[in-house]
């Protein structure tokens, strides 16, 4: 394969891990259940099941994004440029 090709690969899958640890550990589970927890306080209807979820969802929310984030580094690093042996 040759050099560029290999170089837009690996920035392509860290820019692509990057957006979906922001979807998924920012918005997810971190960003709805704290919204969701906002509207259950102004509403008056927070139940022991809400704040669990929620509670579950936040806490786990960075070890998700940075997981996804690792798995699409690694993923990246088989494509990057190895360093020259002379």
């Amino acid at each position: 394969m040759k050099k560029t090709a290999k170089r837009i690969m690996a920035i392509l899958l860290s820019l692509g891990g990057t957006l979906l640890a922001l979807y998924v550990g920012g918005y997810w589970l971190l960003f709805r259940p704290l919204h969701n927890l906002y509207l259950g306080y102004l509403r008056h209807t927070i139940s022991l099941g809400l704040l669990l979820n929620s509670f579950v969802r936040i806490f786990f929310s960075a070890t998700v994004f940075g997981s996804i984030w690792c798995i699409f580094d690694i993923l990246a690093g088989f494509f990057r440029d190895e360093e020259e042996e002379n």
